[in-house]
């Protein structure tokens, strides 16, 4: 790949970090207004409980280490989900000292919504969206959370014990 240098690279990218920069505080804007769900989650306990769905127990080091977080900050997180009831820790099978952290059948109920609601949402801003776009837009946006999950693991000052 061929580094961006060029000056109509150089405007895409303003534009990408503007539009970027614009989506985060309207996504946040649609969370805060909420949907039907009794109990709003969120928005990194809804990560949290997605990736416990999605992959099975772990330990909140591996959490950690996803989300690229400090220990402390993931602690204070699950503190919160299981003081909800919608996480709990189990034995780690593998090591006696340690557990695993999984989902509670009211933490699946909580996602299960959550996740309804949220994809409403998208399915209703993309509606007008040809299939060949909504799949362009779908890899685009995965090539580039993986080069920023790329990014933040080899940035030693990507997690926030180091920014402190």
């Amino acid at each position: 790949m061929q580094p961006l240098g060029s000056k109509a690279d150089l405007v895409s990218v303003e534009s990408i970090e503007q539009e970027l920069t614009l989506l985060v505080r309207r996504a946040q804007k649609v969370h805060l207004r909420g949907g039907p769900t009794e109990q709003v989650v969120e928005r990194a306990a809804y990560g949290i409980l997605a990736w416990l769905h999605d992959t099975g127990p772990l330990r909140p080091s591996a959490l950690a280490a996803h989300f690229h977080l400090d220990a402390s900050t993931i602690s204070r997180q699950v503190a919160s989900l299981e003081q909800a009831g919608l996480i709990t820790r189990e034995a780690d099978t593998e090591d006696r000292r340690a557990f695993r952290l999984r989902l509670t059948e009211r933490g699946r109920d909580v996602l299960t919504t959550t996740r309804a609601e949220r994809r409403g949402v998208v399915r209703k801003l993309l509606q007008s969206w040809s299939p060949e776009d909504l799949a362009n837009f779908a890899s685009l946006l995965a090539a580039f959370n993986a080069g920023l999950d790329k990014h933040l693991a080899s940035d030693p000052n990507s997690t926030e014990r180091s920014q402190r």
